[in-house]
C-alpha cells in the first residue's frame, strides 16, 4: 500500500512539473499569441511577478521575473531589462535569456555579462547611483525575453508601486504583485482602478498579494488623462522607514513635513555676518515684504546657478547655505534652502515646498503620504496671498510659476508639521498672446510686414526662451512656426523680455515674394497671416477617455492689411463667432477704406475635464477654426 501511494505521489509530482513547465515554454514562444492580446501592442507582458519583502525599516528585498514577448521594433524599449544600485541599495541577483519566437534561447545574460554606468545627466555634479543594463540587438520579430532580478535596499522610504501597464500599447497576460511583510511593521495602501479591471485581492496575515490577467493594449488618445490616472495601481508606504540611513516616520502629511523639516532642513541656514549685511544693504530701502523678497531673488538669480548633488542622504538633504553662498551653486534644495536663508536674515519668513516638477501638472497626492516629489520651490505668505519662487532658474521672473509649476498640489515643509497646499493655477484671461501687424500687399503679390507679439501669463512661459537662442535658430522657429507662409523670410528680429510685468514682446519683421496668388485679373490672399490654427486632432470611432483641455488661454489680433496699388477689396465676409463650452472664437474683416483692411480674430480656450461625448464636439470647434482661419478673400483691380 506505501508503495502505491509512492508511486502516486510521483506520478503527480512529474505531472505538476510537467504541466509547469509547458506553461513557461508556451511563454517562451511568441508565435502563439491570443488575438485580443496582440491587437494594438507593440509588446505583451506574458507574466510578471513582483515579490517585495519588508524586512525591517532597514531593509527591503525586491524579487522581480517577467516574461516580455515583442512583436516588432517599437516594443523592443519594454525588453531593455535594468536595475539600479547604490551603496543602500545592492543587487544580489541579475540575469536574462532572450529566445526566439518559437522559445529556442537566442542569447543568456547573466550579472557579469551586463553593462555597468553611472546615471549621470548634464546637470549633475556628482551622483553615487549606478545603473546595469543590456543591449540586445534582434534580427527577428516576435521574440521573448526572461528576466530575472533581487535587489535588497536599506532605504525604505520607497516601496515599489505596482503598475502592471507602463505605457500604451502594451497588453498583460499575467501580472502578479505581492507584499511581504514578516516584521509587521506598520503599512498603508493606496487602490485606485482596481475594479475596472477585476484585479484578484488577496489579504492575510503575511501580507498582501493582487493579481490581474489579460488586459488588453490601450491606446493614446489626445487631451486625455495621464495614463497613471487611468490604470490599475497600488502605492505602498511604510509609517517607519530608512532614508539613506536616516530614520523616519509618518503616518500622515503633517508628520511627514515635520520629519523631513527636523531631518533635512533644520539648521542648515547659518549664513556669513558679512552675506548677511550685503543683503541688508540691499534691501534697506525697500518697503515691503514683496519688493525686498524680490530684491533678494534677483541677487540669488544674479550669483548662483544650477548643479545637481545626488549623494546619499544629500539627494534629498539640501547643501548647507553657506556653502552655497561661497561655491555660488547648487540644487533645487540647496539654492531653495539659501533663498530661505537669505530671507531669514532679512525677517521674510518662508517654506520650502516639494514638488512634482512636470507640464502634465502631476500632483502630490494629498490622500495618501509618501516620500513624493523630483523638485523644490519657495513658497512666501504675504498676506492672504502667496509668493511663489522657482529658485534654480536664472531667467524666470519673480513670483511666476511655469508650466512646470503651475496648478498642483505641494508638500509645505514647516516645523510644526506639513500641509498640502496649492501653487497658482492661471485663469485663461490671464495667459494671452496679443498680436498686432501692419502687412503691406503689393502688385507683384509679395507682402512684407512689422508684426508685434506680446505674451502673458503662462503664454510668457511658452514663448519667451526663444530670446536664449542664436539668431540663426531664432529665424528657423519663425519660419517653422509660420510654416503655412511659403518663401517666408525673417529680418529684423528686436525680443524684450520685462520681468517686472512678466510679459515678453516679439518686433519682427518679415518679408515673402509671393504671398498673393493671381488668378485671372484678381488676387487671393488670406487676411490671417500670423495666427492660423494649426491643430488637427484626429477622429475617433469610439472615444475611450474623458477630453483633458489642461490649460486654457487668449489669443488676440489685430493687422492692418494695405492692398496693393490698384486693387481694391471686393464684397467683405461677415463677421463669423462661435460660442461653445470649450471656449469662443471669432473672426472679423472691416473695410477702412479702398487701400485699407483691419483684420481682427479672438479665441478663448477653456481648461477642464469634459465627458468622452463632447470630444466630437471639441474636434468640430477646432476644425472650424482652422477652416476659418485659413480662408481667403479676393482683391479684384479697379
Amino acid at each position: 500500500m506505501l508503495q502505491k501511494i509512492l508511486l502516486v505521489s510521483v506520478v503527480l509530482t512529474l505531472f505538476y512539473v510537467e504541466q509547469n513547465s509547458a506553461q513557461d515554454d508556451l511563454r517562451l514562444q511568441a508565435i502563439l499569441l491570443d488575438s485580443t492580446l496582440t491587437k494594438n501592442a507593440n509588446a505583451i507582458v506574458r507574466s510578471e511577478e513582483v515579490t517585495i519583502e519588508i524586512k525591517s525599516i532597514n531593509s527591503v528585498v525586491v524579487k522581480t521575473k517577467r516574461i516580455v514577448s515583442v512583436l516588432n521594433k517599437y516594443g523592443d524599449g519594454y525588453a531593455d531589462c535594468c536595475e539600479y544600485y547604490d551603496p543602500n541599495r545592492k543587487i544580489k541577483k541579475l540575469e536574462a535569456i532572450v529566445y526566439d519566437s518559437f522559445g529556442k534561447e537566442v542569447k543568456k545574460y547573466k550579472k557579469k555579462d551586463f553593462k555597468d554606468r553611472s546615471v549621470s545627466d548634464n546637470s549633475s555634479l556628482v551622483r553615487d547611483d549606478r545603473i546595469k543594463y543590456f543591449e540586445y540587438t534582434p534580427l527577428n520579430y516576435p521574440y521573448t525575453l526572461a528576466f530575472e532580478s533581487e535587489v535588497e535596499n536599506s532605504t525604505t522610504a520607497f516601496i515599489k508601486y505596482w503598475k502592471p501597464i507602463l505605457a500604451y500599447r502594451l497588453s498583460v497576460e499575467k501580472s502578479i504583485y505581492k507584499i511581504l511583510n514578516p516584521s509587521k511593521i506598520s503599512i498603508r495602501y493606496r487602490e485606485t482602478n482596481l475594479d475596472e479591471y477585476s484585479v484578484e485581492t488577496n489579504k492575510s496575515n503575511l501580507g498582501t498579494t493582487y493579481k490581474v490577467f489579460n488586459i488588453p493594449a490601450k491606446l493614446p488618445e489626445v487631451c486625455s488623462l495621464p495614463l497613471n490616472d487611468m490604470i490599475p495601481m497600488i502605492k505602498v508606504a511604510l509609517n517607519e522607514f530608512s532614508l539613506k540611513g536616516v530614520k523616519g516616520f509618518a503616518k500622515d502629511w503633517k508628520s511627514m513635513g515635520k520629519w523631513q523639516y527636523e531631518n533635512l532642513v533644520s539648521g542648515r541656514d547659518k549664513l556669513s555676518e558679512t552675506t548677511i549685511e550685503k543683503v541688508t544693504e540691499l534691501v534697506s530701502d525697500a518697503t515691503t515684504t514683496k519688493e525686498k523678497a524680490k530684491r533678494i531673488y534677483n541677487y540669488v538669480q544674479n550669483k548662483t546657478r544650477y548643479i545637481g548633488i545626488q549623494l546619499g542622504i544629500g539627494g534629498w538633504m539640501p547643501m548647507l547655505a553657506e556653502d552655497v553662498d561661497r561655491l555660488g551653486y547648487g540644487d533645487c534644495k540647496a539654492l531653495t534652502n539659501y533663498t530661505k536663508a537669505l530671507l531669514k536674515s532679512q525677517g521674510i519668513s518662508s517654506n520650502y515646498c516639494v514638488v512634482w516638477r512636470d507640464s502634465d501638472k502631476i500632483n502630490i497626492d494629498s490622500e495618501f503620504t509618501s516620500m513624493e516629489g523630483n523638485h523644490v520651490i519657495l513658497n512666501i505668505p504675504d498676506g492672504d496671498k502667496d509668493i511663489w519662487l522657482e529658485c534654480t532658474s536664472q531667467t524666470l521672473p519673480f513670483d511666476f510659476n511655469d508650466s512646470t509649476t503651475d496648478d498642483r498640489n505641494v508638500l509645505v515643509v514647516k516645523p510644526e508639521g506639513g500641509t498640502i497646499k496649492r501653487t497658482k493655477k492661471y485663469e485663461p484671461e490671464e495667459n494671452i498672446l496679443h498680436t498686432t501687424a501692419t502687412v503691406n500687399l503689393e502688385v507683384d503679390r509679395s507682402m512684407s510686414a512689422t508684426v508685434k507679439r506680446v505674451s502673458q501669463g503662462l503664454e510668457y512661459d511658452w514663448n519667451y526662451n526663444i530670446q536664449f537662442e542664436t539668431s540663426k535658430d531664432q529665424k528657423l522657429y519663425y519660419k517653422e512656426f509660420w510654416g503655412y507662409i511659403n518663401n517666408l523670410e525673417i529680418g529684423k528680429i528686436n525680443l524684450n523680455d520685462n520681468k517686472d510685468d512678466i510679459k515678453f514682446t516679439e518686433d519682427i519683421e518679415i518679408s515673402c515674394v509671393s504671398y498673393a496668388k493671381k488668378v485671372g485679373s484678381r488676387l487671393l490672399i488670406s487676411p490671417n497671416l500670423f495666427s492660423r490654427d494649426q491643430i488637427n486632432l484626429p477622429k475617433y470611432d469610439t472615444r475611450k477617455t474623458p477630453l483633458v483641455i489642461s490649460r486654457g488661454y487668449v489669443n488676440t489680433d489685430e493687422y492692418i492689411i494695405n492692398l496693393p496699388d490698384g486693387y481694391m477689396a471686393g464684397n467683405l465676409p461677415e463677421k463669423k463667432s462661435i460660442e461653445t463650452v470649450f471656449g469662443s472664437y471669432s473672426y472679423e474683416l472691416e473695410k477702412i477704406d479702398d487701400k485699407q483692411l483691419k483684420f481682427r480674430r479672438f479665441l478663448k480656450i477653456v481648461d477642464g475635464t469634459f465627458p468622452k461625448e463632447k470630444y466630437e464636439e471639441y474636434r468640430n470647434f477646432r476644425s472650424e477654426i482652422k477652416k476659418i482661419d485659413k480662408s481667403r478673400i479676393a482683391l479684384k483691380q479697379q
